[in-house]
């Protein structure tokens, strides 16, 4: 069979169903749930030729010529794949057959990567997937399988983006992405099924996936807006989690507890944020995920988890996250073309991160007093950081050097471990150095303190 011919019966393949919407279901379940799956799904290497042993191993020459002739065949297949999709979304009786299936055009069940790598489809898959997203009212129908292959097509896609030159994406010059680019499609679909009000309880939680697919991609691409993009969504997600979670459990009449729920779907919205924060090459991207995770761990939200839960979210990622996140910036104070501006933003943020959730969840924390002191310890090994050298006053006017960066972020640090102690003081953990554990822990990390001695005998006063 030519490449030719093949394409064309792909096509006619694809027509027919479409002509025969109507007996679709027959269709799918006797020939075409097969057929793309024998097409495109992932399977063993075969023989190139009848006429070599069994052990042969097809050669670069065989395999690059086998490349080229499913060219066209594969293009059509998976455009009359998505095809049958798009026009099937709305059929109750099998749109969760048939959009199950896009699961074949991907990893780790799609082989189409496999058998034709020189074949780049992503655009293809892109455009597929917008035009599936933008039935709605057929989105509002589908079940777990449905949104299975949905889901794990955009979170594919967002990985995909096209790449910009870092010396434009550095440049200061404004570099937009074509409207074809599979990124922007994923970004579009992921936007429109969290904004739909037709989808306000329909769409599943592990969409979170998806979009932290869109964050990384964004990293790929060397795109900040599209990771910028991708954070806002998952703050659209943190704050519609509620009522998600509620629709999740009554369709599912699930009888485990609602904290193991919230756990279960919340939690990974946290660390979503988190993983930008601590990883993005952006200052703008790591600016805006450090704000974010901030508001959504001092929200209400998190009065849906058990207390142990909430010490390992200090354990696992405030805390961590603030000390490698300050380690860095304070390195980076010592080179020569460091943005001051926006190293002083980033290390105010982080002293945040870990004193005002803190302060907001202390009396839960306190209810733990082993988790407590190993939270608190480490809150001020990470100050320590900061704080562990002394340096002159500085004026408050006049150019931001590095100076003055550091006197300004260490006065800020130093009076937001006054408000902790003052706090704990009131409460009645903190005495003096030697009235418990806790209190000679404290005293005896604040003495390594070199910037805080001035003020250590006001603070015990007080």
């Amino acid at each position: 069979l030519s490449p030719a011919s093949e394409a064309l019966a792909e096509v006619l393949l694809c027509e027919i169903a479409l002509k025969n919407r109507d007996r679709i279901g027959l269709l799918w379940d006797n020939v075409l749930s097969q057929h793309y799956k024998d097409r495109l799904g992932k399977k063993e290497r075969k023989q190139l030729s009848h006429s070599k042993s069994e052990t042969a191993i097809p050669t670069s020459q065989e395999e690059q010529f086998m490349s080229i002739l499913m060219i066209p065949g594969l293009e059509k297949c998976v455009t009359g794949l998505l095809r049958i999709c798009t026009w099937n979304v709305h059929r109750e009786d099998v749109s969760n057959k048939v959009l199950g299936s896009l699961k074949v055009l991907y990893p780790p069940f799609g082989g189409l990567y496999t058998l034709s790598p020189n074949l780049s489809l992503d655009k293809q898959l892109a455009e597929g997937l917008w035009r599936i997203c933008r039935d709605v009212e057929g989105l509002k129908t589908i079940d777990y399988d449905g949104w299975d292959g949905i889901l794990g097509l955009v979170e594919w896609c967002a990985l995909r983006g096209e790449i910009i030159n870092p010396r434009l994406a550095n440049s200061g010059r404004s570099v937009g992405l074509s409207e074809d680019d599979p990124a922007l499609q994923a970004f579009r679909s992921l936007h429109l099924m969290l904004n739909a009000a037709e989808l306000e309880d329909s769409v599943p939680l592990e969409i979170v996936v998806g979009v932290s697919a869109l964050i990384r991609g964004g990293e790929k691409q060397n795109c900040p807006k599209v990771s910028v993009a991708g954070l806002d969504l998952l703050s659209l997600l943190h704050t519609r989690v509620e009522t998600l979670i509620i629709t999740a459990e009554q369709e599912a009449g699930s009888s485990a507890p609602v904290e193991t729920t919230w756990v279960q779907y919340w939690v990974p919205i946290l660390h979503g944020m988190a993983g930008a924060a601590g990883t993005s090459r952006y200052s703008s991207v790591r600016q805006h995920a450090l704000s974010m995770l901030t508001d959504a761990i001092i929200d209400r939200h998190g009065k849906y988890l058990p207390d142990d839960e909430i010490c390992k979210i200090f354990s696992d990622i405030c805390v961590p996250l603030a000390g490698d996140r300050m380690k860095d910036l304070l390195a980076a104070t010592a080179k020569p073309d460091f943005r001051a501006e926006e190293v002083l933003i980033e290390l105010e943020m982080c002293i945040s991160l870990l004193f005002k959730p803190f302060l907001h969840h202390l009396k839960r924390l306190l209810a733990s007093d082993e988790a407590f002191v190993g939270i608190w310890m480490n809150m001020l090994n990470v100050m320590t950081l900061l704080l562990g050298e002394d340096i002159a006053p500085q004026d408050e006017g006049g150019e931001l050097t590095p100076e003055r960066l550091l006197w300004t972020t260490k006065e800020l640090g130093s009076e937001h471990l006054r408000n902790a102690i003052l706090v704990l003081a009131a409460s009645g953990v903190l005495k003096t150095p030697d009235a418990g554990q806790v209190s000679a822990l404290t005293w005896n990390s604040i003495d390594d303190m070199a910037f805080c001695q001035k003020y250590v005998v006001e603070w015990q006063q007080q």
